[in-house]
């Protein structure tokens, strides 16, 4: 199963829990260019219910690390994505 979300906050928790980043889509049409993290496992439609709903839990370290990761690479996937006003893409190296 696969999952999108915008959320760094979220995918962190979902790759706390076995989640795997299989996609980074890069959005720069917007006054502020934006990311979406696409996730791939088992179970991740439970996982963001239980995030959404304030009853996940996770190691403040872990999700601190992925945190880190996920804001790393979308920052390097913006860099890398040439000039603004282009479509949603594909980040290279997601």
């Amino acid at each position: 199963m696969r999952v999108l979300t915008t959320d760094v906050f979220a995918g962190a928790y979902l790759m706390t829990q076995g989640a795997r980043l299989v996609d980074l889509l890069v959005d720069r049409t917007g006054v502020r260019s934006s990311g979406t993290f696409v996730f791939e496992g088992d179970d991740l439609l439970a996982l963001q219910e239980a995030y959404s709903l304030g009853e996940a839990t996770a190691r403040v370290k872990d999700i601190r690390d992925a945190v880190t990761q996920l804001r790393s690479r979308l920052a390097g996937a913006l860099q890398k994505n040439g000039p603004r006003r282009q479509p949603l893409t594909r980040a290279a190296n997601s």
